[in-house]
Parts: structure tokens; C-alpha cells; sequence
């Protein structure tokens, strides 16, 4: 277990992007992005093969540098974060999960009878876990450029990307939902309301995560948990509010109105 020196740089991880989700809630984007790329700063100097702290902090701040514009930045971070997720789905394949929290008495039969089998089965969950965390980082690099999308494209990539996040976070996780608000724009979810029950679901799960967990389980439950999936919607409505604001300033456009 860490000490509780270790674990404060931890801590102000997870405070700082959960912040940022709170923010990005409240429609507060600019504000959610230097929440993310302050947790990404907390955690800069801690590394290792398996770091899925470091794969999810990559992510976000790539989230965060298209949130703010910076397409190119973004670009690195993804790139980054897309090996990082790599290389934790490759040592999933011998990640030490504890057996001691075997869920039923016939998982703790087999746990005893048959260990393999069952840490086997846990693996299987953890790289899958780490896939749709991976899938992702993925979908966000593919909005970099969104002023001239596709949006037939986009759809495709978002269909695709919410059946497999049906399938390993559930149905209605909120990044399932969020996909489906941009498959069917015209639909009357709210955005914004989504990131809000993302921030429940962040709450609810990291109660549940000390309790009989390795710490490289733990870490690697809280980062795809605390992986940002960023609407395209909200894009476009800081594209469009950048350009509302240059035509205010344009005194040529209110001219040729008068």
C-alpha cells in the first residue's frame, strides 16, 4: 500500500479531473480544460510500463487542448496517451489480480480450486477496460480538424464506439449516452446534464474502489472511469461562439448591415 505522502499527488489527480467534469457540466469548458491539464501536471513526473494513470492523463489533456484550440498540442497528448493505453492492455496479461475479493461462494470455490481460471477471467474484464479507455482516446484524436467534419464519418465512429461501451460499461453509461446524443443530433438530450451523471457515476464508483483492489487495479479502474469522451457538440458550440465573437468585433460585418 502507499503511504499517505505517496498517495497526495494521487489524490490531486483525481480531485483535478473531477473538477474538470464538474465544470464541463456547468458548461464551463475553458475551466474544464486547466483542470485537466493541471491533473496531467500532478502526475508528470510519476511513470512506469503500466500506467494507466498516465495513459488517462495524456488523454485528458489532449481533451483539453482541443477544448482550448490547441489542435497540434492535442495531437501529441493523444499520440502519447494511445501507446501508454497500448502498453497497459499489453501487461494486462500479467497483472497480479487479487483473488481475496471473489464476489459469490462459487467464485470463491474456484478461486481456491482453480486460481488460473479465475484471474484469467478478472484480466479478460481489466483488458477491456483498458480497450474502450484506449477506443476512447481514439474517437477524441479524430476530432482535431472538426471545422470542416464529416459528419456521416463522425456518426459511423460514434455507433461504433457506443456498442462497444454498451458492452463493457453498460447500457446506459454515460458515455454510451453521449455518443447516441451525436448519432441523433436532433434528439432532445442535454449535454451538458450527461457530464453531470458522468460526475455521479465518478462518485459512486471511487467509493468502491479501495476496498479489496491492488493498487494496479485500483489505478486502472479509476482511469477508465476517469476518461474523458468529448462531444462533438460542445466543439461546435465553442467554434460557433468564436465566431459569433469575431463578427461582433468586425466592424466591416456590422456595415453591411446598416
Amino acid at each position: 500500500m502507499r503511504s499517505a505522502a505517496a498517495s497526495k499527488p494521487r489524490n490531486l489527480w483525481v480531485e483535478s479531473t473531477v473538477s474538470g467534469f464538474d465544470r464541463i457540466s456547468r458548461a464551463r469548458t475553458e475551466e474544464a480544460a486547466r483542470c485537466w491539464l493541471e491533473a496531467d501536471a500532478v502526475l508528470a513526473v510519476e511513470q512506469s510500463e503500466f500506467d494507466s494513470l498516465r495513459a488517462v492523463c495524456r488523454s485528458n489533456a489532449g481533451a483539453a487542448r482541443l477544448l482550448l484550440g490547441h489542435e497540434h498540442e492535442a495531437g501529441n497528448c493523444f499520440e502519447e496517451a494511445e501507446l501508454t493505453w497500448r502498453n497497459v492492455i499489453a501487461g494486462v496479461a500479467t497483472l497480479e489480480v487479487p483473488m481475496g475479493g471473489a464476489s459469490s461462494s462459487f467464485h470463491f470455490r474456484l478461486a481456491a480450486k482453480a486460481p488460473d481460471v479465475l484471474m484469467g477471467a478478472q484480466r479478460e474484464r481489466y483488458r477491456r477496460l483498458a480497450e474502450a479507455a484506449l477506443a476512447i482516446t481514439q474517437f477524441n484524436r479524430t476530432l482535431i480538424g472538426r471545422r470542416t467534419p464529416d459528419a456521416a464519418c463522425t456518426a459511423e465512429r460514434a455507433a461504433a464506439l457506443r456498442a462497444t461501451l454498451r458492452d463493457v460499461l453498460g447500457y446506459t453509461a454515460p458515455e454510451a449516452r453521449l455518443l447516441s446524443a451525436c448519432i441523433e443530433p436532433n434528439g432532445d438530450a442535454d449535454i451538458y446534464a450527461i457530464y453531470a451523471d458522468k460526475l455521479y457515476d465518478i462518485s459512486t464508483r471511487q467509493l468502491t474502489l479501495s476496498a479489496a483492489l491492488s493498487e494496479a487495479c485500483a489505478n486502472l479502474e479509476s482511469a477508465v472511469a476517469l476518461t474523458a469522451l468529448l462531444a462533438p457538440t460542445i466543439l461546435e458550440a465553442i467554434d460557433r461562439s468564436a465566431d459569433d465573437a469575431c463578427d461582433a468585433a468586425d466592424p466591416n460585418q456590422q456595415l453591411e448591415f446598416e
